[in-house]
């Protein structure tokens, strides 16, 4: 009876000791995704406020400098795709043909994030790039009181995918950037 006492405590003890365990990994596993999320959503900020802004405007990604160290300009084709309409045939995910890489340092003991991001297709909006055709002369006239539509000359599909650079945990992020 004692053996049997004593082996119930030591099996009861064992899958104390696992699930403890098991609960730190998925901890650390979620923190570090957690980590690589907010990377991402970082990484497409950035993207989309600074690095399509400024290439509409006509910067080539080399020109646009490194950011202080966390931008390395990869496609030189970068502005063409900005005006270049339709599935622009990155294969894959944005690591595999990447635009632009962002390396955002961590603080030690966490390795640093390393963020890929790309067009995947771009697409005309409701209007040109040089006027505003939905204005006058069509099915509404301009009087007082018509809501003229916003301008919208493109629609850029973005794929942003960041992972540790021990690529323990990685997130992907699709958006949609209206400019």
């Amino acid at each position: 009876m004692a053996l049997i006492l004593g082996l119930v405590g030591m099996l009861m003890i064992g899958s104390l000791l696992y699930m403890a365990g098991t609960g730190i990994w998925t901890s650390g596993s979620k923190n570090r995704y957690q980590a690589a999320l907010e990377s991402a959503h970082g990484g497409l900020n950035f993207f989309a406020k600074e690095i399509i802004q400024r290439g509409v405007g006509g910067a080539t990604l080399a020109s646009m400098g490194t950011y202080g160290g966390i931008l390395a300009a990869l496609n030189p084709n970068f502005t063409t795709k900005l005006t270049t309409t339709g599935s622009l045939g990155v294969g894959g995910y944005p690591a595999n043909n990447p635009d632009a890489t962002l390396t955002f340092p961590a603080v030690a003991p966490s390795p640093n994030m390393v963020v890929n991001t790309a067009i995947l297709s771009t697409s005309r909006g409701n209007s040109g790039v040089s006027t505003n055709v939905l204005m006058g002369g069509g099915v509404v006239n301009n009087n007082s009181g018509t809501t003229t539509p916003p301008h919208i000359p493109y629609l850029y599909q973005t794929g942003i995918q960041a992972q540790s650079v021990s690529a323990q945990e990685n997130a992907r992020l699709s958006s949609i950037y209206v400019y």
